[in-house]
């Protein structure tokens, strides 16, 4: 059986060339203009870190929506309502997740007895996680199915250059327990309408210039029996809203719109 040599020393067997150890790897020499680049680099990044950190800018001393918006104006006066109106959260959140910082819910009625019920919900704070509830959202989380939605007639207010754009909705209860039809607009900041999506995107955008906006929901509902009378209620809700926002005082009317 013949045995490997070393061709250089006879009589000797053969071994492997030992390998560089770790240590003795050499790292490549960096130049100082690479390493000034590299740190100028850093600097930038850290920069636009600190630019992209949205710096709060709210509402300073929020009025009290409770007491801007008036408990009587034109031919509406509010009512007690003993039946309890859909809530404008999931209601699954917790205490942080809750984007609303104000909330009123009042009935009212008419000298023809119109009923209609209005939710206002404000938060100062719109986050990419948390923001205001779109009331397609609430309705299913509360036992309604969503049978129609679309966009609503834009709604002329005196606080306002354009008309706000709205969502109208015809809802059923489950069970047979009757139908709503919904009016609502839903304001961040400056923008209205669009989806969840849009709501997002203009939250990051406002975020890159050092601002979190405000939002708020401005809801109409009226109770029907039958799905036909929804074309009219909506008729009567989209007068309501108009009346509304133009008795609320133009010091304090940029909470419902802007």
């Amino acid at each position: 059986m013949s045995t490997s040599m070393n061709p250089g020393t006879p009589g000797t067997p053969a071994t492997p060339p030992a390998s560089t150890p770790p240590a003795m790897l050499r790292l490549p020499k960096l130049s100082v203009a690479t390493c000034l680049a590299g740190v100028a680099l850093m600097v930038v990044a850290a920069g636009g870190a600190w630019l992209a950190t949205p710096r709060l800018q709210a509402v300073q001393g929020a009025p009290s929506l409770d007491a801007t918006v008036p408990k009587a104006f034109g031919d509406w006066r509010a009512i007690v309502d003993s039946a309890p109106q859909i809530d404008v959260s999931q209601g699954v959140e917790t205490v942080q997740e809750q984007p609303y910082d104000q909330t009123v819910m009042r009935t009212y009625v008419n000298s023809r007895g119109d009923q209609v019920m209005v939710a206002l919900a404000w938060g100062e704070r719109q986050r990419q996680d948390v923001k205001v509830h779109r009331p397609e959202v609430c309705y299913p989380a509360q036992g309604y199915f969503v049978r129609a939605i679309g966009d609503g007639r834009p709604v002329p207010t005196a606080g306002r250059a354009e008309p706000v754009p709205t969502t109208q909705l015809l809802t059923e209860a489950r069970g047979g327990g009757g139908y709503e039809a919904v009016r609502y607009w839903i304001r961040i900041g400056t923008q209205y309408g669009g989806d969840g999506l849009a709501a997002r995107w203009y939250i990051l955008n406002e975020g890159f210039r050092g601002r979190i906006p405000d939002g708020m929901l401005v809801r109409a509902s009226q109770r029907l029996n039958r799905p036909e009378g929804a074309a009219q209620s909506q008729v009567v809700m989209e007068g309501f809203l108009r009346e509304l926002v133009d008795a609320v005082p133009p010091g304090t009317r940029p909470l419902l719109v802007r």
